[in-house]
């Protein structure tokens, strides 16, 4: 679990909470302690980490007696965000996982409840988003998508005036593309008119690929060695179509594991198509030589004025396509699960 949800508030130390019975006094207290979270903490690695680990775990126990001593306080809702906030921070400064499942049932109760500030309200329901969305990159299973969608139509039932709402519909379409696509191509239809622009361009962009979910991807080119490349003659294969460059850092970084699955899978029916946004010709040569790239790669010397990547609207690098045996788009970002994507696709029935 990424903990990083959680751990950017800076909590204080510091003394004890002032006598039960002057609640806006140990509130303030609370808040004060706040900006000595890092103050003067030993140059040492070891030191700092054991001395912030401290000062975490005494905040920690002042929120919680808060909590105790002023059931009732109208702060008592934000205590226990800080409450798990602060958790959080200590498991990551001790290199432990933190009570994910116990925090989300606390969470799920703050957001539930009609008593709490609206604020607080969206805020938990916000991070349950979080979690969720989290769970969803990792497996991008049918559960996680459809349990994402849950938790966003919670939150919108819950703040239907809240300003997020179409960028979380946004990516409810994104995750249920698979698993609804009635419903995927639905939401994009509706955020293609929205007056942000961006999100209206980005759903236009999705219902472009959904329609290559329906028919073969049409491609073809000639290869920087000089080969002839046409999807339709590679159909029967699983193609994975990658628009990269030299120049990107995500996509040098993410060769190797590129190249191990390409020798993994390539005598089970998978080959890849590159499709690269680089200038330098005998850069690309080079560096596909040098990593043992052997797949085709298209290439035109324009960089993102890229032939391909304009025709496609590509906004980043790296993206990849998986097509299926029959030419089909069936993952539009299989980043960060490559090979259990591709996988599936090839031990899919046609």
């Amino acid at each position: 679990m990424n903990r990083s949800i959680w751990c950017a508030l800076l909590l204080g130390f510091g003394s004890a909470l002032p006598a039960s019975g002057d609640e806006s006094s140990a509130w303030e207290s609370l808040q004060d302690e706040a900006a000595k979270l890092t103050e003067n903490l030993p140059e040492d690695e070891q030191a700092s980490r054991k001395m912030l680990a401290d000062r975490l775990g005494a905040q920690l126990e002042h929120f919680k007696q808060f909590i105790k001593d002023y059931a009732q306080s109208p702060n008592r809702w934000e205590a226990r965000m800080a409450v798990m906030q602060i958790a959080n921070s200590l498991a990551m400064v001790n290199q432990t996982e933190p009570d994910m499942a116990g925090q989300s049932e606390e969470l799920q109760s703050i957001a539930d409840d009609a008593g709490a500030p609206e604020n607080v309200r969206a805020d938990a329901g916000l991070v349950l988003l979080q979690l969720a969305s989290l769970d969803f990159d990792r497996s991008r299973s049918q559960e996680a998508a459809r349990s994402l969608a849950a938790a966003i139509q919670k939150f919108i039932d819950t703040h239907p005036d809240d300003a997020r709402i179409p960028v979380l519909r946004m990516t409810e379409a994104q995750a249920m593309e698979n698993y609804d696509p009635d419903r995927s191509r639905k939401l994009y239809t509706e955020l293609s008119g929205n007056d942000d622009p961006e999100l209206s361009g980005a759903a236009k962009a999705a219902l472009e690929l959904m329609d290559m979910r329906t028919a073969p991807l049409d491609l073809k080119f000639t290869a920087v060695d000089g080969s002839e490349i046409d999807l339709a003659a590679l159909r029967g294969q699983v193609v994975l179509v990658d628009f990269w460059a030299t120049w990107c850092p995500p996509c040098v970084e993410e060769v190797p594991e590129l190249v191990a699955i390409y020798e993994k899978f390539k005598d089970q029916g998978f080959t890849i198509v590159g499709i690269s946004l680089d200038e330098d010709k005998g850069a690309l040569e080079k560096f596909t030589t040098e990593n043992k790239m052997t797949w085709p790669q298209f290439f035109d010397g324009k960089g993102w004025e890229n032939e391909m990547a304009k025709r496609f609207k590509i906004q980043t690098v790296p993206t990849m396509w998986l097509l299926d045996r029959e030419g089909k788009l069936i993952d539009a970002n299989p980043r960060g699960r490559l090979e259990q994507a591709v996988a599936a696709a090839v031990a899919a029935k046609t």
